[in-house]
């Protein structure tokens, strides 16, 4: 009937990726290259010759509002990234599994059906056979047993007389 075997099942879901797998991989992305930019920021206005005021980063009026350099920040945005990719890898690998299982299950399920089909195949077979036999038995006439016809005997040898 159908065969899906283990190869053929990762073989369908090794291409596939859901509509969620996808933003969570994009947005996920997004808040790690936040986070570098950040610490390349950080580093960069530490470094920058001149007032920490004057310089085009930001990083003092960034620092007065949120009381954390860049380099803090982006070390955090980082971190959150790697939590929120080991959360959702860990979330739709095991979905994944499931779903792995599931289909083996089921084609597990159908090797027995179709197996079970084809025994019963077999038996109906020898069923109908058997009943077919009992037909030729019964349709045949019912022939009387013969009378053994006695043989004929042969002739003795005389045995010699004594005299």
């Amino acid at each position: 009937m159908n065969d899906m075997t283990p190869t053929k099942i990762e073989d369908v879901s090794k291409n596939k990726l859901s509509k969620g797998e996808k933003v969570f991989i994009v947005l996920d992305g997004i808040l790690a290259l936040g986070g570098l930019v950040m610490i390349v920021l950080g580093f960069i206005a530490d470094f920058y010759p001149g007032k920490p005021e004057d310089n085009w980063t930001g990083q003092a009026a960034f620092q007065n509002a949120m009381h954390l350099s860049y380099r803090w920040f982006g070390v955090i945005l980082l971190l959150v990234a790697a939590l929120i990719a080991a959360i959702a890898l860990n979330g739709f690998a095991r979905k994944n599994d499931t779903d792995n299982e599931r289909a083996l299950r089921r084609a597990q399920r159908l090797k027995i059906i179709s197996e079970s089909e084809k025994v019963t195949a077999e038996q109906e077979a020898a069923a109908i056979a058997e009943k077919e036999q009992a037909k030729e038995v019964e349709a045949k006439p019912a022939e009387e047993p013969k009378a053994e016809e006695p043989k004929p005997e042969e002739p003795k040898a005389e045995e010699p007389k004594a005299e």
